[in-house]
């Protein structure tokens, strides 16, 4: 049932894909913060240990950071469902929302009648059990045993048999002998019939086990980016970075002072060696100024 439920839950996340754009009214914030904390529980499970609650001092806005808090408390109120009911839920909002919002055009309820056929095929799927009874014994095989008082009866005679009788039994034993092949044969053909229904369904629940697992990854991707680019937008960042461009200037400066001064000097040329030295009096003088005296 939990791979049925997969299936139908990457068909759902198509189906979003592919809801039109024109012609179908947005939901509300509410349905899409349901929406969206179903379809993390199904994909990330519980919220705790994969992603903080956004404070703060995280450095967004103040609209961008309700806006994560409301994602996170959308999330966090699925806490302690599986991922198969989550994902079961997430269905069913789905198709209840798109009735509500994308049954205004044509392809918006084309889809969710195509979602809603193949949802309603998995909910109302019982397994059935197929009860096997034992034959019963064939009234031909069995014999009646002589009773201990049946002795005084009269002997059967037995004649010899002909030869048409042989041949007769001899067909018999070939006919037996090829509906046992045949028997065997349709056994074996059942084995690797099954082997192999087997084998697709493993297959088939990889696949889908791998869709679901790159769907999350994307996701997970997705999100990382978004905040990294956030983050690089915010004012300490901004303020990180200029004051990494003024260091690094004054470094070069620094640097480029010092080939210049130790040039001149082998050439016992002192005036910038003096001019260097006379900023460096004023600046501290400067400084035991500012400074105060211990």
């Amino acid at each position: 049932m939990a791979d049925s439920v997969d299936r139908v839950f990457v068909h759902a996340l198509n189906t979003v894909k592919k809801i039109p754009k024109t012609g179908a009214s947005r939901p509300p914030p509410s349905e899409r913060l349901r929406l969206y904390g179903l379809y993390k529980q199904a994909m990330e499970g519980d919220v705790d240990g994969v992603m903080e609650m956004p404070t703060a001092g995280s450095g967004l806005p103040p609209d961008e950071l309700q806006k994560e808090r409301d994602k996170w408390d959308a999330w966090n109120s699925q806490k302690g469902l599986t991922r198969t009911e989550s994902k079961r839920r997430y269905i069913e909002a789905l198709i209840e929302t798109m009735h509500k919002y994308a049954n205004t055009s044509r392809d918006g309820r084309e889809l969710v009648a195509e979602l809603e056929f193949v949802w309603n095929q998995i909910k109302d799927n019982v397994p059935s059990s197929e009860s096997s009874s034992a034959n019963p014994s064939d009234p031909t095989q069995s014999f009646n045993q002589p009773r201990s008082g049946s002795s005084d009866l009269p002997l059967k005679v037995l004649s010899p048999m002909s030869e048409q009788d042989v041949v007769e039994l001899r067909s018999r034993r070939l006919v037996d002998e090829d509906d046992e092949d045949a028997v065997a044969r349709d056994e074996e053909d059942r084995a690797i019939s099954l082997q192999n229904s087997r084998w697709s369904k493993k297959m088939e629940r990889a696949i889908t086990q791998l869709t679901a697992e790159v769907a999350a990854l994307r996701e997970q991707i997705a999100t990382g980016r978004e905040w990294r680019s956030r983050k690089k937008k915010s004012f300490p960042a901004w303020i990180k970075w200029l004051i990494f461009v003024v260091m690094k200037h004054l470094l070069i400066d620094c640097v480029v002072l010092s080939i210049i001064l130790l040039w001149m000097r082998s050439r016992k040329d002192r005036r910038l060696e003096d001019i260097v030295r006379a900023a460096l009096r004023l600046v501290r003088e400067y400084v035991k100024k500012v400074l105060p005296s211990r």
